[in-house]
């Protein structure tokens, strides 16, 4: 009787081992798995943000996941990327209403010259300005715009002429309303010249 309970103790006492080996090993590759996820997590965190800091020192915009990354993770710089991004939509603005390739040229050499060379994001936010600005002038706005500050007056007149050409219906090209009566055919441009001149009194 005691030998047999001996042996049933031992049992017990090495199913209990068992089972404790087993667990420990379970608890172990649970432990090692996690670590491993941790480490991945790091790593995608250290690939994310190194992306997000690449786009913008290059100047380029940040998708909305980024936005919210770069907030929830590095809210300092986050702040700077608004700051660097609102820089350049000014400068977007200034463009869009400028009147000359000349106008935009002074706009770009102001804005450019206005970053303070002491300002620790000067590089980010030169390379966001140069986006607009390349942006810009592949518009069709920009190619449409004329050379100089003094075409702009000459460009509007002839707009001005052409909206006045086209709403003048019923009158031909000289201005002559059709209904007049007035004999195309007899008119020379020496006629208008000469009903030009002064009229002279020559009686004393």
């Amino acid at each position: 009787m005691q030998i047999s309970f001996d042996l049933g103790t031992m049992k017990l006492n090495n199913e209990s081992k068992s089972g404790q080996y087993v667990s420990n090993q379970l608890t172990d590759v649970v432990r090692r798995l996690k670590e491993q996820s941790t480490m991945a997590n790091k790593e995608d965190d250290s690939k994310m943000m190194e992306k997000i800091q690449a786009k913008i020192k290059s100047g380029k915009r940040l998708t909305s996941k980024e936005e919210t990354y770069l907030k929830e993770h590095n809210p300092e710089l986050y702040q700077q990327y608004l700051r660097i991004r609102r820089m350049a939509e000014a400068l977007e603005h200034q463009l869009e209403k400028a009147d000359s390739k000349e106008e935009v040229n002074d706009i770009i050499f102001h804005a450019l010259n206005g970053i303070s060379d002491k300002d620790p994001y000067k590089a980010a936010i030169v390379a966001a300005m140069d986006e607009v600005i390349k942006e810009f002038k592949k518009s069709d706005g920009y190619k449409n715009l004329p050379d100089k500050k003094e075409d702009v007056t000459e460009d509007k007149i002839k707009t001005k002429k052409r909206a006045k050409d086209e709403d003048d219906k019923g009158t031909l090209g000289n201005g002559i309303d059709e209904d007049d009566d007035f004999d195309v055919m007899s008119w020379t441009p020496l006629q208008e010249v000469i009903d030009a001149m002064p009229v002279f009194n020559m009686q004393s």
